[in-house]
């Protein structure tokens, strides 16, 4: 990476510079009566693990026992996440997160700090990317970070993996599930974990899970395509996941290593077709399907070092490589080759004051093509040869990144608590020369180097103003390039020409809010708004085509504000209610004529409330019922009575209710799951976006899952 003079300047005076990142934490964890208050909890995403005093902006805690329970319920991660985490967008109940977000922006997913997330060509596979069997806990920390970079104001989810145990212990866990209207498709689990510390102190961890999942089926007994749009979808798919820890403890150090690999495959039968008569898209058991099928596969490798005192100071080195595949239907793929490098070092200045710093340096490599019928030439009487070729829509490209940060804490007396920070995004993206793919022509395009850097300042504060109960305020700032898909469509022959229509985002974000926590009550409240600068989005709304249409993509200023509540009370010791509410909203401005209008349904949510009810019956029976109840949405008008503009169609609220119940026995644990109890029959969000677009081949709808049944049997030994 070649850095100017300037540059290194400004890198070297903002790594001496002062930084935080403001974090405030909420975990959904069955807290007893008895349990201490909420300063217990620490967010362990950052190098060095922070206490909930000294954070300023919102972190949500899932918990391993959160997981066992709701995975019983949901069939990823994306899933787990929406129905435990207030912001976050219901699932789409495909293997995409694509319409997924956090408060109305993108979110990174991070495996053990390992930036996972295929950034540059987003393929929307991130949270199917590890086994639930695999995973410790998970931090969804909301907000850009001035620690990670790489996003907007969405958030981070870092995905913390099973840890070595001190003794030798193993868990066996098996599971079956199927839809109420056909047992018969029935689908499989099984997980095994072996753990434990050699005499030498060597701690080690494997575990080995796989999954043979069954067909689905919705409300009405109506078996759904096993990929219902051309995200890929959970249909008769295979998963597998192995994860392998070494680390070893020594006086005042630990060294660790992990290796991670993951793969699913969404095995289809049949073609899909759509009914004319009402829009749904089903399968046709007449026509076998015969292309690729979807898959997404993920393979990590990671080494940390840690010193307790490295002159004085703690020390935190972290090296990281990673391959992620990611394919369709259509034959494409994205290859993403990751590396990196994080060291930071934690000062205690006093007793009241600390100091984190250090830097990130990374490289990514990514590429997107597919086979392609290209018109060679054109034979006697006007007839066109054709030839089918490797097109890379997305050709080699490579991002070098080198991003110091600083963090500051200042306690101020027994209440307040003062954070300032400051994070150098500086990146680069080398494209070299490729072909543009367009009805069988290729176009050459002459390739360049894409050159982003920004200084980013985040600042928090923390008011205890009981021992019970914090007021919290932050201000936080992110940056990132968008999407390189835009590329495949550039309208003109040269990246420097078209380098200028492609800016990175810059989001201004603020939260404030307060929390409580007490022996029996838990609740949080909080406000944010985002001031966005040049945020992609895929805008076909005729208002918007007037200013900075980059290909399919409109880059142009947001705006996004919203709320989120949560609250968990203890009734009786074994009586737990809780719930959360939230909702976001936002709208586009259009440079040229400065009109506003509301977002559309790739970015905006709507109001999402959950209920839940824990009863522990006695030491061996306990139940829990959920419910999810996501709004109507209907904010742009519609472009005259053929229908909407795409993105643009009103949402259809719907409520999903579940039920859980666990039997923990001298030989292990069972737990059954019944999804969607009541039977629902609904349309997830995604489905309803362009259930009334104007162009009616586009309104490819498809129902949500009728009612599932599944049970787990588990035992540690």
């Amino acid at each position: 990476m070649n850095l100017s003079i300037v540059n290194l300047a400004v890198t070297t005076a903002l790594t001496a510079a002062l930084a935080a990142t403001p974090v405030f934490a909420q975990t959904s964890q069955e807290h007893s009566p008895e349990s201490d208050n909420i300063e217990r909890i620490v967010v362990s995403a950052s190098p060095f693990e922070q206490k909930l005093s000294d954070t300023a902006n919102s972190v949500f805690i899932v918990s391993q026992e959160d997981l066992a329970l709701q995975k019983t319920v949901a069939r990823n991660l994306s899933e787990i996440i929406s129905n435990l985490v207030p912001g976050f967008s219901p699932s789409t109940e495909t293997m995409s997160t694509f319409g997924q977000n956090f408060r109305g922006g993108k979110a990174i997913v991070m495996i053990d700090g390992v930036l996972i997330s295929t950034t540059l060509r987003a393929g929307g596979r991130d949270l199917q990317s590890i086994s639930v069997d695999a995973i410790q806990s998970i931090e969804v920390i909301k907000g850009a970070s001035a620690m990670y970079g790489n996003g907007e104001a969405g958030a981070i989810i870092n995905v913390i993996t099973k840890k070595s145990t001190a003794n030798v212990e193993m868990q066996t866990t098996i599971g079956a599930e199927a839809f109420a209207s056909e047992l018969s498709d029935t689908g499989y689990s099984f997980s095994q974990t072996v753990s434990g510390t050699s005499e030498s102190d060597v701690g080690f961890m494997l575990n080995l899970a796989g999954k043979d999942r069954g067909n689905l089926y919705d409300a009405d007994g109506n078996r759904l395509p096993g990929a219902p749009n051309s995200q890929g979808g959970m249909g008769d798919a295979d998963e597998y996941d192995i994860l392998f820890k070494l680390d070893k403890e020594m006086t005042d150090s630990r060294i660790a290593f992990l290796a991670h690999h993951y793969k699913i495959v969404n095995n289809l039968q049949y073609k899909r077709t759509v009914n004319e008569d009402n829009g749904m898209v089903e399968i046709d058991e007449t026509s076998p399907y015969q292309g690729p099928n979807p898959l997404t596969k993920l393979t990590s490798f990671q080494v940390t070092y840690e010193h307790d005192d490295f002159f004085g100071q703690q020390l935190s080195l972290s090296a990281y490589k990673s391959d992620v595949n990611v394919g369709y239907e259509s034959g494409s793929e994205i290859v993403s080759e990751r590396a990196g490098f994080k060291a930071a070092l934690q000062w205690r200045i006093t007793d009241e004051q600390r100091l984190v710093y250090g830097f990130e340096y990374g490289t990514d490599n990514t590429e997107q093509g597919r086979m392609r019928d290209v018109m060679i030439t054109e034979a006697g009487a006007g007839e066109a040869v054709i030839e089918s070729q490797y097109i890379c829509s997305v050709c080699d490209l490579t991002e070098t990144k080198l991003s110091p940060f600083a963090q500051y804490w200042h306690q101020l007396g027994d209440d307040l608590t003062l954070q300032a920070g400051l994070r150098y995004e500086n990146f680069e993206i080398e494209v070299p020369d490729y072909q543009r793919y367009r009805k069988g022509v290729i176009t050459e395009k002459q390739g360049d180097t894409l050159k982003y850097n920004k200084p980013l300042v985040n600042l928090g504060a923390v008011y205890s103003v009981t021992e019970s109960s914090d007021i919290f305020a932050s201000f936080s700032q992110g940056y990132s390039h968008g999407d390189m898909r835009m590329l495949r469509d550039m309208p003109v022959d040269t990246v420097a020409e078209f380098a200028d229509e492609i800016p990175a985002t810059q989001t201004n974000y603020f939260e404030t809010g307060l929390r409580f926590s007490d022996h029996n009550l838990q609740a949080s409240f909080a406000v944010f708004y985002s001031d966005i600068s040049d945020s992609y989005g895929y805008d076909y709304n005729v208002k918007a085509e007037l200013d900075k249409r980059v290909a399919s993509v409109i880059v142009a200023d947001e705006e996004i504000w919203g709320y989120e509540v949560t609250a968990d009370y203890f009734i009786t010791k074994g009586f737990k209610l809780g719930g959360a509410l939230s909702q976001s909203e936002g709208k586009r401005t259009n440079g040229s004529t400065g009109e506003e209008y509301w977002l559309n349904d790739t970015k905006i949510t709507p109001v999402k409330a959950s209920i839940y009810a824990n009863y522990q019956f006695n030491e061996i029976a306990a139940l829990r019922l959920q419910a999810n109840y996501v709004g109507d949405r209907e904010k742009n008008a519609a472009e005259g009575p053929e229908g909407y503009s795409y993105y643009e169609s009103p949402y259809d609220g719907y409520t999903l209710v579940d039920l859980i119940a666990t039997f923990d026995t001298d030989f292990g644990r069972i737990t059954l799951g019944v999804d969607n109890l009541l039977n629902e029959d609904y349309q997830p969000l995604v489905s309803q976006m362009n259930k009334e677009v104007v162009w009616e081949t586009y309104r490819n709808q498809f129902s949500g899952y009728g009612r599932r049944i599944a049970v787990e049997y588990s035992i540690s030994y």
